[in-house]
């Protein structure tokens, strides 16, 4: 897979964790942070228990995206065998590239592309809610993994968008590896959530930040596209250092 696919990925989750996710799982790190404040379990060493706990969420957090990756990105690989078999090439490039261009339009539109997926939480679920819960309360690295764990199955636009990019490269590892890039990518917004407590506050705003992400978007959707078209020979070959 091409190193520029990584550094993308790495870009939009950067980008995207300071837009996006302290919004949407901002306000569950906020609270677990806050709680550390009241626990006596932590009046030696509060701040190193806060720090490890909150590693320990966003490696759960990635993990889920890891696994959604290389699950997206073998669903991608599944298409593309299908599709040879017709004499169509990258079919996992074109579709997923065209997704990934309505994606942006409806973000750059709304704000919030893709939110109607958002009622598909699983914390939607009562099973699902009292568990994490019950990780939330727990002041402990192993809580804060699997609580991180489930909160990165929390569905929304992004993630979406992020696992069209995985389906179309067609690959399993490759979807692995776009998922862990954007993952650690919104690792700092997270962090600095987490450890200096100003969601709501210095929160990047403003709708020229989602025309950007959305444009990023939108700019990866047409490279999948072009690749797929290139493979089918529909079009010049593109180079090879465009995804």
């Amino acid at each position: 897979m091409s190193s520029t696919l990584i550094v993308w990925a790495l870009g939009v989750g950067l980008l995207q964790g300071f837009l996006h996710c302290t919004g949407m799982c901002g306000p569950f790190v906020l609270a677990f942070s806050m709680s550390f404040k009241s626990s006596d379990d932590t009046a030696r060493h509060p701040g190193r228990q806060v720090v490890t706990s909150h590693l320990a969420h966003n490696l759960g957090r990635i993990l889920s995206f890891v696994i959604m990756g290389a699950i997206f990105g073998a669903l991608g690989h599944f298409v593309n065998t299908a599709a040879h078999a017709t004499g169509f090439e990258a079919a996992a490039g074109i579709i997923g590239g065209s997704m990934m261009i309505l994606w942006a339009i409806d973000e750059a539109r709304t704000g919030h592309g893709g939110g109607f997926l958002e009622r598909w939480s699983l914390l939607q679920w009562k099973p699902v809610q009292k568990v994490f819960r019950r990780l939330m309360s727990v002041r402990t690295p192993q809580a804060a993994f699997f609580a991180g764990l489930i909160l990165g199955f929390h569905p929304c636009g992004l993630i979406f968008a992020m696992l069209l990019s995985a389906a179309a490269t067609g690959s399993a590892w490759a979807g692995a590896v776009t998922l862990l890039a954007f993952g650690i990518g919104t690792s700092p917004a997270l962090l600095s959530v987490a450890a200096a407590g100003w969601y709501g506050s210095k929160r990047l705003k403003g709708r020229k930040f989602t025309y950007i992400a959305a444009a990023l978007i939108a700019l990866s959707g047409i490279l999948f596209m072009l690749r797929g078209f290139a493979v089918n020979g529909w079009i010049p070959e593109v180079n090879p250092w465009l995804f």
